[in-house]
């Protein structure tokens, strides 16, 4: 990603909408799929970590450990005091056959030219019964100058993300498009702003995302709330429609929910 990127989303992940809804729809997914356990041995790894907005969560469930393409990522994780960072390129893993527990990539996957075969990699280095949860963003048709901003390859459907996973031998245990309770407000903005850009066609040179416009501190807490509430509604069901999707899928033969 461009560093602008990085420095607002450092700057944004504890205070934007956006960044704490997903937090509480992962958050969530974890708990019901792996369970809270520090000191349970697990080993859990979050592909495309970025600035280590999620390392600190996820240090609940077991050894974390964060990779990263990106170096700068990687140095801002650094000065937030993560010590467990590799520098991992490419599709290719970075770890021993059946040595993780749990792999997260939220908002990775979509950066990688051969998502495939970095599922197949994931699904090689977790043990049987190991979890990936993975999240992206939905639809082709919104591909925008955001999308090319963060350095993003694809947008997926459901539908797409389900049967990657499978082929390379994963046991779906949930997918679901999230954002969907804001969905109609964000589809026609996202698609005006695209329909704007590509008139006046603006540089991706040092731009921010569409995270950094500014937002009235009670309109982030508005918005969290909706969106985080999404949380326990995707403990009833799956969402047909939304403007991203996660999925939360096991490799079979084991079961690492209880450490």
């Amino acid at each position: 990603m461009e560093d602008a990127v990085y420095r607002e989303f450092l700057e944004l992940e504890d205070a934007h909408w956006w960044f704490r809804g997903r937090r509480a729809i992962f958050i969530s997914l974890l708990d019901r799929f792996l369970k809270r356990r520090a000191d349970s041995g697990r080993r859990v790894m979050d592909i495309g970590c970025g600035v280590g907005g999620m390392l600190g969560p996820l240090a609940e469930y077991g050894e974390v450990i964060g990779t990263d393409v990106a170096i700068q990522g990687l140095e801002y994780c650094a000065a937030r005091h993560f010590d467990r960072l590799v520098a991992c390129t490419g599709p290719h893993g970075c770890f021993a056959d059946e040595s993780l527990h749990c792999v997260t990539a939220f908002d990775a996957l979509e950066h990688i030219e051969d998502d495939v075969g970095s599922m197949r990699e994931i699904h090689r280095m977790l043990v049987p019964g190991g979890l990936i949860i993975a999240s992206g963003p939905a639809y082709q048709f919104l591909f925008s100058q955001q999308d090319r901003i963060t350095h993003h390859v694809r947008r997926y459907t459901r539908g797409e993300l389900v049967r990657k996973a499978e082929s390379v031998g994963f046991e779906v245990l949930q997918a679901s498009y999230i954002n969907f309770l804001l969905f109609p407000v964000i589809l026609p903005a996202v698609l005006g702003i695209k329909a704007w850009q590509s008139i006046a066609k603006p540089s991706d040179e040092g731009a921010g995302s569409n995270v950094g416009i500014p937002v009235p501190e009670f309109v982030h807490d508005g918005l969290t709330a909706i969106f985080a509430s999404e949380a326990k509604l995707l403990k009833l069901f799956s969402a047909p429609v939304g403007h991203s999707v996660i999925m939360v899928a096991r490799k079979p033969g084991g079961d690492v929910s209880q450490g």
